[in-house]
């Protein structure tokens, strides 16, 4: 039996699950498992990855949909991993699809200050490359927030054998012909041990940090430049958008009633041929 963790509570409204109630710290790992009915899905046509209304990714396979996971903290949070982003305490929280993409916000708000995070698995161009590129960007909006994080890759849904070194100038974890590199800007200066890799870092009004999980499969690692990173970000959203027009070009809210039904929407996650 699973003991009881720190219980702190959490208002959290969106129309993803549409619910006002409490949760435990995502960062006890003995704490209850987030319902289903409480993740988006976020997505880059190879692969999904499953985030919580508290800001905790608890499900990613890689390189593609039907690999072994990385993370699989869904299944078992002792031994299956994920990588938690979420303000260091109680907190409101609110979310939704940017309109008419697969890029999700959730917007927190604690008692000094609010901070929206955007979280998208980037597309790296017209035609799909090797690459996997998980995005975390925090955008402080009012106040001060003091925010967590924390990265446990476990390949092979726990049963791999997971090495984490701390290079430079970003921790590396590998296992096989799998890698994955976390790379952070403005988020502290963090730790890294045999297990996990995190930190813990401020965001003020107007300030911003960014998070990328990059991830490689019988392939060399490459580690992004931040500037490529924020506009392959930019490139996604643009990318989902084009779907809620029509074939003229018109966006789909310009459009007469009967017109706007017709318009077909893309699906929360397209996966490619």
């Amino acid at each position: 039996m699973q003991s009881e963790g720190p219980h702190v509570p959490v208002r959290c409204d969106d129309g993803l699950a549409g619910a006002i109630h409490e949760r435990w710290d995502p960062f006890d790992m003995s704490a209850p498992y987030a319902p289903i009915r409480d993740h988006a899905v976020i997505g880059d046509g190879r692969t999904v990855t499953l985030v919580t209304r508290d800001g905790v990714i608890d499900w990613l396979c890689l390189p593609n949909l039907d690999s072994p996971s990385v993370f699989a903290g869904l299944l078992d949070a002792n031994r299956g991993g994920g990588f938690a982003l979420t303000p260091d305490g109680p907190h409101d929280a609110s979310r939704r699809y940017l309109p008419g993409t697969n890029v999700l916000e959730t917007t927190f708000t604690t008692a000094r200050g609010v901070v929206r995070v955007t979280d998208t698995m980037t597309l790296p161009g017209v035609t799909l490359g090797p690459a996997r590129e998980l995005v975390r960007r925090v955008e402080g909006l009012a106040g001060t927030v003091n925010m967590r994080w924390t990265v446990e890759p476990r390949f092979g849904y726990g049963l791999s054998a997971t090495r984490v070194d701390p290079r430079r100038p970003f921790p590396v974890a590998t296992s096989g012909s799998g890698a994955v590199a976390v790379c952070t800007w403005d988020a502290g200066s963090g730790y890294c041990n045999d297990r996990s890799m995190g930190g813990d870092f401020q965001v003020r009004d107007g300030q911003r940090a960014l998070l990328v999980l990059a991830a490689a499969h019988q392939e060399p690692l490459v580690l992004p430049a931040r500037a490529d990173v924020e506009a392959r970000l930019d490139a996604t959203v643009r990318f989902w958008r084009p779907f809620q027009g029509d074939v003229l070009g018109r966006p789909r809210s310009c459009l007469p009633p009967r017109r706007r039904r017709a318009v077909a929407r893309p699906p929360p996650v397209a996966l490619a041929p």
